[in-house]
C-alpha cells in the first residue's frame, strides 16, 4: 500500500473518533495524528506488544482499561488506534504508567487531566471499524470473530461495561483549584499560540474533542461563569492575533463584537460554540495574513494545509508535489513567489512553531523532539531552531519558564 494512502487513513480515523492513531513501518512511526496534545505518547509502554503481534487486527487492553486497535496493512505497515478513555484505576496503575513514561512528578496531575480526556469508545465498537477497515482495504470478507482481544478479566467486564454506561471517567476526579487551574493554562496556551500563527486546521482538528477544563467557581450560575470564561479568552485571543500581525483597530473591534455576542447568548451550548467560532475567526484573521489569498481551494492554502498536517512526519517535497498535483521545480518556484519564503523555510518554520510548544507544554526531551518532528538529528533540529528564533531550545525553554515564574509571581 501507498505510505501516502495509509496516512490519509490515519488522520481520517483520528478525525471520526477523536483519538490518536499511528502508521508504523516495523518500530519506525511514519506519522502520529491526535486531537489532543497528550505528550509523550501513552502508547509507548504497549507499543511491542502490538508490534510483535502475528495477528492481523487485534485490540489490547491497559490495565487501565484503555483500549488500543492495530490492523495489519502489509507485513511491516500497521495503523495504531487509540488510546480510549480510562475506564478503571486503582492509583496503582495509573501511577506504573506515569513511570514508564517518565512523568515528571510536577506534571503527573496535568498528565493524568490529558490522558483521562480520551474519548470513550466501547470495546466492540473498535472491534467493527477493524472489521470494516479490513474488509474495504483487503477486499475480502472479514469476520468479527477474526479480530483479536487480549485478555480481559471476565470478573472485571461487568464494572467496565457499567462505567462505559455511565460514562463518568470523562472528567478526571477532582485535582484541587490550583491543578485545574494550570491545566487550563496551559490548554489555552496552545490555543492561544495556534491563534498567533494562524493555525486554524490544527484548531478545528482540536475542536473535534476539545478536552474538559476548569472554567471557575461559580457554581450558582453556569451561564455566567462560561460566558465570563468567553470574554477572558477572546482578550487573549485578540492579544495573540495582533502579536501575529492582525491590525489594532481590527482585532479590538471584533474583540467588541464578540464580547457583546455572548452577553446575549442565553444557553450553554451556545456560548461554548461562539467561543470556538471567536478563535477561528482571530486564527484565520492571522492566516489570511500568513497566506493573503481569498481563495479557500488556493495553491497557498493547499501547500499549508498539507505542512499542517505532515509537521510530525518526514516531508519530502517530491511527494507533495506529487499528492497536490504539480511538478516540484513549479511548486517550489510558485510557493516562493506567492509566500516570499522558499517551501524548505516554510516547513522548517512550521516544525521550529511546532517544537516550541513542546517545549512549553511537554516533557519531552530534545532528542524525543527532533525525532517527533522528523529532524534528521538532534543536532540539525538544534540548528535550525537556533537559526529561526536565534535560542538555542534549552535557552528559549528557560526563557519560557522565566517569563511563566514573573507571571505567577506577579
Amino acid at each position: 500500500m501507498d505510505i501516502e494512502i495509509g496516512k490519509a487513513i490515519c488522520y481520517s480515523i483520528s478525525k471520526a473518533y477523536t483519538t490518536g492513531v499511528r502508521l508504523y513501518q516495523n518500530e519506525t512511526r511514519l506519522c502520529y495524528y491526535s486531537p489532543y496534545n497528550i505528550t509523550p505518547d501513552p502508547l509507548q509502554p504497549f507499543l511491542h506488544q502490538i508490534l510483535d503481534s502475528d495477528r492481523e487486527a487485534g485490540i489490547i487492553t491497559t490495565p487501565l482499561f484503555q483500549f488500543y486497535a492495530f490492523l495489519t496493512l502489509e507485513p511491516e505497515l500497521r495503523i495504531i488506534i487509540g488510546p480510549t478513555c480510562a475506564l478503571k484505576d486503582n492509583g496503582k496503575a495509573m501511577d506504573e504508567l506515569l513511570a514508564m513514561l517518565r512523568i515528571r512528578k510536577e506534571e503527573r496531575e496535568n498528565y493524568m487531566r490529558w490522558l483521562c480526556s480520551a474519548p470513550v469508545i466501547h470495546i466492540d465498537r473498535l472491534a467493527w471499524l477493524l472489521v470494516s477497515l479490513e474488509t474495504i482495504l483487503k477486499q475480502r470478507i472479514f469476520s468479527v470473530e477474526e479480530v483479536w482481544i487480549d485478555n480481559v478479566f471476565q470478573g472485571d467486564r461487568q464494572s467496565v461495561q457499567i462505567e462505559y454506561a455511565e460514562n463518568r471517567m470523562n472528567n478526571v476526579e477532582d485535582m484541587g483549584i490550583s491543578q485545574a487551574i494550570k491545566q487550563r493554562y496551559s490548554w489555552e496556551g496552545i490555543i492561544f499560540s495556534y491563534i498567533e500563527n494562524g493555525r486554524t486546521e490544527k484548531l478545528r482538528e482540536i475542536f473535534t474533542a476539545p478536552p474538559k477544563v476548569y472554567a471557575g467557581s461559580n457554581i450558582y450560575d453556569g451561564l455566567r461563569q462560561m460566558k465570563n470564561r468567553g470574554i477572558s479568552m477572546t482578550a487573549c485571543a485578540s492579544q495573540a492575533a495582533i502579536r501575529g500581525g492582525m491590525e489594532l483597530e481590527q482585532a479590538f473591534l471584533m474583540e467588541e463584537l464578540y464580547t457583546e455576542r455572548l452577553e446575549l447568548v442565553q444557553e450553554l451550548m451556545g456560548v461554548e460554540r461562539l467561543i470556538q467560532e471567536m478563535i477561528l475567526d482571530f486564527a484565520g484573521e492571522v492566516e489570511k495574513l500568513h497566506c493573503p489569498v481569498d481563495n479557500k481551494d488556493s495553491f497557498c492554502k493547499m501547500c499549508i494545509q498539507y505542512i499542517s498536517r505532515n509537521v510530525f512526519s518526514h516531508i519530502q517535497i517530491e511527494n507533495m508535489a506529487k499528492e497536490l498535483g504539480y511538478s516540484r521545480p513549479y511548486l517550489c518556484s510558485r510557493f516562493k513567489q506567492e509566500m516570499g519564503i522558499t517551501l524548505t523555510q516554510y516547513i522548517q518554520q512550521v516544525k521550529v512553531e511546532e517544537a516550541k510548544r513542546m517545549l512549553q507544554f511537554s516533557d519531552y526531551n530534545l532528542s524525543e523532539i527532533a525525532g517527533l518532528l522528523s529532524f534528521s538529528s538532534q543536532s540539525h533540529f538544534q540548528t535550525v531552531f537556533k537559526k529561526i528564533t536565534g535560542l538555542t531550545p534549552l535557552a528559549y525553554q528557560k526563557q519560557v519558564r522565566i517569563i511563566k515564574h514573573q507571571m505567577k509571581r506577579d
